[in-house]
C-alpha cells in the first residue's frame, strides 16, 4: 500500500510544521509520507530546536521548504494539514489530485514571551499539543 502523504503548511515553516512532520515520521509506523513547508522560510528557533532536542530530534540544521517547490517537485498529496493561524487556511493554494484540508492552530513558538523558564515550558507544551494531535490523527486514519 501507498504511504498517505501529508504536508505541514504555515507561513514560515520553522517551528510547528515540523514538529508535526518529525512526528508523524516517527509515530506513523511507515504508513506516511510526511513534509513540511511556508510560503516563505526560516530556520527552525532556538526554542523549537531546544524543546524537540529533548524529544530526541534534532532540526538544528533543517532547511525550511517553500511550498512552490514542493507543489512542481513532489506528487500529490492526500492531505494538507495548516498549523497556524486560521487566516492561511483560505490561503493554501491549490493542489494536483484530491486533497484534504485540514487545520490545526497552534500558538508561535516564536511569538511566546515571558522568563527563559517560562518560554521553554510554553514551547514544551506546543510540542507536546503536536504530538497528541498527531497520533489522534494517525489513529483515526488507521482504524
Amino acid at each position: 500500500m501507498a504511504p498517505i502523504r501529508v504536508l505541514f503548511l504555515c507561513h514560515l515553516n520553522s517551528g510547528r510544521t515540523l514538529m508535526a512532520e518529525a512526528y508523524l515520521r516517527r509515530l506513523g509506523r511507515g504508513l506516511f509520507e510526511a513534509a513540511s513547508a511556508g510560503f516563505s522560510s526560516a530556520v527552525p528557533g532556538p526554542l523549537v530546536i531546544e524543546v524537540m532536542r529533548e524529544a530526541n530530534f534534532d532540526l538544528s540544521a533543517r532547511p525550511a521548504a517553500d511550498v512552490r517547490d514542493l507543489i512542481r517537485e513532489h506528487p500529490p498529496f492526500h492531505y494538507v494539514i495548516t498549523t497556524c493561524s486560521p487566516e492561511l487556511f483560505g490561503e493554501v493554494p491549490a493542489f494536483p489530485g484530491e486533497v484534504a484540508r485540514q487545520h490545526w492552530g497552534f500558538p508561535d513558538p516564536a511569538l511566546i514571551t515571558g522568563s527563559p523558564e517560562e518560554r521553554l515550558a510554553a514551547a514544551r507544551t506546543i510540542r507536546d499539543d503536536i504530538r497528541a494531535q498527531v497520533i489522534r490523527f494517525v489513529h483515526e486514519l488507521t482504524l
